[in-house]
């Protein structure tokens, strides 16, 4: 070959169509295959540890509670889709990070840059699927998280009703209750009645406990007292899961040989709350995240009508700044304690101004989070494909390591943007929903960061 003809060749990389992205369809479903088994993996670490996390304080209650293993599942399963919007972020970010390290780290992504992909081209299969897992996202909160929380309602409702039914104790044995150090034994029930005869209570171990014959905000010793009566009527609350006992003829014994002591009573009522474990449940007891955007802004809205009332009760006009508000309510309050009759506004309704403007603008939030949540989905598949082909490694604990990172600082800017909003609420005005954004924002500037390092790397 003469040297003028071998001048005239060239390495060059292979050309694509523009843009080069829609082309590259076998890498592409190379790319999404590779990505879907620790999706997976991810996916149902986070969803098991947040599942435990929530069931950790009340499972062992219920289980020792009688309650039947069907019911708990039951529970299980609809707290699952509750969790599922925390648990797809993490999942996504954590395989992201494990498949393209493992890429980059096997000399894969070299190859691939070597038949002339660009960076953007690497990243669009998984910027593809974060954004259809982020649709998802967003159809499962708004769809089939409130259906399954009417179900887990409707369920715990269900065993609620069961496990304070007068069937819940058995004669002749010693039954245990969820309040601590407290037995009851009976000998028989009496026939066609709620009531049972020969009814002994046990109440023993050190430790603080009300008394149950006296005012609650009572204290005493806990320590080897029992109560008995000939007879006993069970009178169960299932909506509040609370069974009571009310006592005929009973005596109350103290069998500590420093305080020893016997007191008969005519009547006497013990409530024991069988359900407590059950209440977290309930309406009033769902925590913010088995609460629905709807149920928030209701919750958001009932506050602010109160708070809007107490305004004008002071004397202001609507867009007067909060600290203003509460400064006037804490002086009434101060006139109201010297003179009853020198302030308009009861003690109760001075004092609970500052709760209304906090609640509304807590319920607010947690509103707009039902939005951002879903939303991080993409955001966190965009920084952990990024970070992958940057740090080049596909090792477990690394990625690991990283994902914890990244989740601790997203979760301390969400928590530090909360109290932001509550002081601004405070001091100024509501928030209308636009600082639980900021920590997305902060992600989507971080990703397209990263992303503009792996275009031009």
């Amino acid at each position: 070959m003469s040297e003028n003809a071998s001048s005239n060749l060239k390495l060059t990389k292979p050309r694509y169509p523009r843009p080069q992205f829609l082309y590259a369809r076998v890498f592409n479903r190379y790319f999404i295959s590779e990505l879907v088994p620790p999706l997976s993996m991810g996916l149902f670490l986070a969803a098991m540890t947040l599942l435990l996390i929530s069931v950790l304080d009340f499972m062992n209650e219920l289980i020792l509670s009688g309650v039947p293993m069907f019911p708990i599942l039951k529970i299980l399963l609809c707290l699952f889709p509750t969790l599922l919007e925390m648990a797809l972020p993490i999942g996504c970010l954590l395989a992201s990070m494990l498949v393209y390290g493992r890429l980059s780290e096997d000399r894969e992504i070299v190859a691939m840059r070597s038949a002339g992909l660009s960076g953007f081209t690497l990243l669009f299969p998984a910027l593809v699927l974060g954004m259809a897992l982020t649709l998802f996202n967003f159809y499962w909160t708004g769809e089939v998280t409130p259906k399954s929380l009417k179900i887990l309602r409707s369920t715990a409702k269900e065993m609620m009703e069961n496990i304070t039914s007068i069937n819940i104790f058995k004669p002749g044995q010693f039954n245990s209750t969820p309040e601590r150090d407290l037995a009851i034994w009976f000998s028989n029930n009496v026939p066609g009645t709620n009531s049972i005869e020969n009814i002994t209570i046990f109440i023993s171990g050190r430790g603080q406990g009300f008394s149950f014959l006296s005012d609650e905000t009572q204290t005493r010793d806990a320590t080897n007292w029992t109560i008995s009566a000939p007879l006993a009527v069970l009178k169960p609350i299932p909506a509040k899961g609370v069974l009571q006992l009310i006592l005929k003829d009973c005596v109350t014994e103290n069998l500590e040989p420093r305080k020893l002591s016997r007191v008969v009573i005519d009547n006497a009522t013990l409530s024991i709350d069988i359900g407590r474990s059950l209440n977290k449940f309930s309406d009033e007891g769902l925590t913010k995240e088995k609460r629905t955007y709807r149920q928030f802004m209701a919750l958001a809205e009932e506050n602010r009508e109160k708070f809007e009332i107490s305004r004008r009760n002071l004397g202001f006009e609507e867009g007067a700044s909060h600290g203003k508000i509460l400064e006037r309510a804490s002086e009434w309050q101060r006139l109201k304690r010297e003179d009853p009759a020198s302030v308009p506004m009861s003690i109760y309704e001075l004092i609970d101004v500052k709760d209304r403007i906090r609640d509304t603008q807590r319920y607010t939030y947690w509103a707009m989070q039902r939005f951002t949540y879903p939303a991080a989905t993409f955001l966190f598949i965009m920084i952990g494909s990024s970070l992958g082909l940057i740090a080049g490694r596909g090792k477990k604990t690394v990625c690991f390591l990283i994902t914890a990172f990244v989740l601790l600082g997203y979760y301390t800017m969400e928590k530090t943007v909360e109290t932001i909003s509550e002081n601004l609420a405070l001091t100024d005005r509501f928030d209308p929903g636009f600082l639980p954004w900021v920590p997305n924002l902060v992600l989507l500037i971080i990703g397209l960061i990263l992303m503009r390092a792996v275009v031009r790397q």
